[in-house]
């Protein structure tokens, strides 16, 4: 009888202490690695609903960052006469990325544009006592042939476009030195000096930009260029040419080089077989800046002028402020390095 009175008295105890446990307030404030986790949460959410946003403008945002350092560093930067040789010393190079752009987004890479712009500035030149017109003619040409064999040779010959347009550079430089001698070609006084500086130069340029964003944002064309670079063989189902868009992206880009060679005539007024050298892996930084896959199908037209302006816009930077001007070769591409790995990471967010 008392063992029973025992277990009762217990388990009333029992009952009362678990009546009044005291239970933890649910307002109670997060604690410091509460809100850290809570903020670091936010933030994947933002950048997994923003990623593509982000990547598509992350040239446009480091361009404004860019802007904000030059008016910081120097009262000269942000002027309109310094603003308009930005503009003027981004044609060359910005021509060239714009065909670039086309054969990155398909998974290619042009090699060649640096020596095809030198072989076509020397062809203008060679060609200019025939008349102005037929220079021209004959540096576009020269320049469409270029990137259609290229593209020919490695869609046929089922070969990497990095090993093609490598060894297309070497044939266009070994040409220009050959038919010159190593010797450069004088074009003064031609009537394309007018577009060597001024406001002519980057009305070309804008032309050229005007033209292409049409083609790959408002034409079945683009369409196809996108979708061969994100599945070539999903597109060749699909019914798209395959073959034939690949051709075309490289005939584009040697065109593009082409004009960029007589803009580098009309600049110049000589043609030198070396001209041009490393102008293909500045034109490869400036896509690759903008924003655009380098495995393609991935990209905006606008990052690659933006990756363009970047680069220009950095180089002033250092010369304002007295800097070597050689050191831009090594800020960009650490900003290659950076521009890539933000994009990697924000692929890898979901």
């Amino acid at each position: 009888m008392n063992a029973v009175k025992s277990a009762t008295a217990a388990a009333d105890a029992t009952i009362t202490a678990t009546a009044y446990t005291p239970v933890a307030s649910t307002n109670a404030p997060p604690t410091p690695d509460g809100e850290a986790a809570n903020g670091y949460g936010k933030l994947q959410r933002f950048l997994s609903a923003h990623r593509r946003l982000i990547i598509d403008y992350s040239a446009w945002l480091l361009l404004a960052v860019l802007i904000l350092v030059g008016v910081a560093l120097s009262p000269l930067f942000f002027t309109t006469s310094n603003l308009y040789n930005v503009l003027q010393q981004c044609t060359i190079i910005g021509v060239l990325a714009l065909g670039q752009f086309l054969v990155i987004l398909t998974g290619g890479i042009d090699l060649s544009l640096g020596a095809a712009l030198a072989l076509t500035a020397m062809v203008a030149a060679l060609a200019m006592p025939l008349g102005a017109p037929v220079a021209v003619l004959l540096a576009l040409a020269t320049g469409l042939v270029v990137g259609t064999i290229s593209g020919a040779v490695s869609v046929f010959g089922n070969m990497p476009p990095f090993i093609v347009t490598f060894g297309m550079m070497a044939v266009c430089r070994g040409i220009a030195l050959t038919i010159t001698k190593g010797e450069r070609v004088a074009a003064h006084n031609s009537p394309l000096a007018v577009f060597g500086f001024g406001w002519q130069p980057i009305a070309v340029w804008g032309v050229a930009i005007a033209i292409l964003a049409v083609v790959v944002n408002r034409t079945a064309f683009g369409t196809y260029v996108y979708a061969a670079g994100g599945n070539l063989e999903a597109a060749r189902v699909a019914g798209i040419n395959t073959k034939g868009v690949l051709i075309a992206v490289f005939a584009i880009s040697g065109l593009c080089a082409g004009l960029a060679g007589l803009l580098s005539l009309s600049r110049t007024g000589v043609a030198l077989p070396t001209t041009g050298n490393g102008y293909e892996l500045q034109a490869i930084a400036a896509v690759a800046i903008g924003g655009v896959n380098m495995a393609g199908g991935e990209g905006r037209f606008s990052g690659a002028v933006a990756g363009v302006v970047f680069m220009t816009m950095l180089n002033n930077i250092l010369e304002l402020n007295g800097a070597n001007p050689f050191w831009s070769f090594c800020v960009i591409g650490f900003v290659l390095w950076g521009a890539i790995t933000l994009r990697t990471s924000l692929e890898r967010i979901r």
